[in-house]
């Protein structure tokens, strides 16, 4: 009697397990950021044979965001995306991709893993922290083969993302994740700063 309930307890534990680490979990990160409102990310770029690079993002509830790595800045004031490349001294617009899910393309939707978007294909624990290995369908993540995400129990907040392209994995290690408040006019192309630099317009 006493295996058979220790067996029924792990079968137990097991489902609850595995139903909060596929699904469940995806929903919770969500809702967990969701709640943030405005909010700031520091973070690592990490790649194999590159040297890692640190950066930050602020994205707000309405989904204005500016995104700084390796002195390039970029953001979205609601209506356009700019870039600003010191290195080419260029400035470039661009009509936003508001259905990205990728930090790069559209931070405002890129912890946002909605089912009918992602297969989970496998959740693992390590160390307090989930691994959810995800393949978007088609259309989600333009040459991205895989998402592997890292949840921190603790918080349900990320700790890292990794997209893997054509075999190689680009990893963004999230340092810091905080709400914050959000600073006018920081999300507008700070033009007056750069009067010599070429402007290309693709919108």
């Amino acid at each position: 009697m006493k295996r058979l309930c220790l067996m029924w307890l792990a079968a137990l534990w097991c489902g609850s397990l595995l139903g909060q680490s596929g699904g469940d979990v995806l929903r919770g990160v969500g809702e967990k950021v969701a709640q943030m409102g405005t909010y700031a990310i520091e973070f690592t770029l990490k790649a194999e044979g590159i040297a890692p690079s640190s950066g930050e993002c602020v994205v707000t509830r309405e989904g204005l965001y500016r995104i700084e790595l390796d002195g390039m800045i970029q953001g979205f004031d609601g209506e356009s995306v700019w870039v600003v490349n010191p290195a080419a001294e260029e400035i470039t617009l661009d009509a936003p991709n508001l259905q990205s899910r990728s930090l790069f393309d559209n931070p405002a939707k890129a912890f946002e893993f909605a089912e009918e978007l992602f297969e989970v294909e496998k959740v693992a624990h390590e160390a307090a922290m989930i691994h959810l290995y995800l393949v978007p369908k088609e259309g989600v993540l333009d040459g991205v083969d895989r998402v592997h995400l890292v949840v921190d129990e603790a918080t349900s907040l990320p700790a890292s993302l990794g997209y893997e392209i054509g075999g190689a994995t680009l990893y963004v290690v999230v340092e810091r994740m905080e709400a914050c408040a959000a600073v006018p006019n920081r999300f507008e192309l700070p033009i007056r700063e750069y009067p010599d630099f070429e402007i290309i317009d693709f919108r």
